[in-house]
């Protein structure tokens, strides 16, 4: 009776604040499949591309620890790439703290509703170093990958890495759902939309980002978000995460050639 009860609320919430979640599923499809067909899904519409705008200017407690590393890394950065950077919120929030080399590129990537809105803002205020796409296409190219709590959106971010030619110096994740249960997805309600939500297991994503070369360098808690899924208290995540992973580009162990290999004798058989 109550969780029946709580699917019609779930269902049938909208509007501003709301962020629900509901079941969990064993993959993105599951997931996925499981959201109404009346309900707009993602981001990829236009009551979802504009949810978060007046959020532009906006630090938020999890976004320091961002800031503090992208201040070390940005002398150096040609192409910050911001993977599920929505209107370009994070360029805009840390403009006002951080110095943009003049030679900086921030390229978002975002599904198209949420581009067009990102282009007309970025024309708007003059953000001549913010550019958008829809694509992986440059990503090969950055000095830096930011996701800064959309990871959990994408239904398969590392395979979609693993399949790159070649991945970025440095890797910085933030408002990772992540957490010591078995991972799985839920479904979440933003009010606007529903989407397929990832929940990570720690341990397998520091795992699986290691095994793409990258070593982890450091590692916080983002107090500022949690996440609830009710009658599942196994996954009820009370902090979410935030990792900086470097590519480890440390060589291998050098194998001697014949000269130089010390004189063994063999037995004779």
């Amino acid at each position: 009776m109550v969780e029946a009860a709580y699917a019609c609320y779930f269902h049938l919430a909208t509007g501003p604040g709301t962020r629900l979640f509901r079941g969990i599923y064993p993959d993105f499809a599951a997931a996925q499949a499981a959201i109404p067909a009346w309900r707009n899904s993602g981001y990829d519409n236009e009551a979802s591309a504009g949810r978060n705008v007046d959020e532009w200017l906006v630090v938020f407690p999890s976004d320091y620890a961002i800031m503090e590393r992208l201040s070390k890394l940005l002398p150096d950065c040609k192409l910050l790439f911001d993977w599920g950077g929505n209107v370009g919120l994070k360029y805009f929030a840390y403009r006002k703290h951080l110095t943009y080399p003049g030679s900086l590129r921030w390229l978002v990537a975002d599904v198209p509703a949420v581009i067009e809105l990102g282009r007309t803002i970025a024309q708007r205020e003059g953000a001549a170093g913010l550019r958008f796409t829809s694509t992986l296409e440059e990503l090969p190219g950055a000095d830096v990958l930011l996701a800064a709590g959309s990871l959990h959106f994408i239904e398969d971010p590392f395979g979609q890495l693993r399949a790159l030619p070649k991945l970025p110096k440095h890797l910085i994740l933030s408002k990772v759902p992540a957490h010591a249960a078995a991972p799985a997805w839920t479904l979440n309600n933003m009010g606007t939309a529903m989407c397929p939500y990832r929940l990570f297991n720690r341990d397998e994503l520091v795992r699986t980002i290691e095994e793409l070369g990258f070593r982890l360098v450091d590692e916080w808690q983002d107090s500022d978000l949690s996440c609830n899924v009710p009658f599942y208290p196994e996954y009820k995540i009370e902090r979410y995460s935030g990792f900086h992973f470097a590519r480890d580009e440390s060589p291998g162990p050098t194998m001697p050639t014949f000269g130089d290999c010390p004189a063994q004798s063999v037995p004779v058989t």
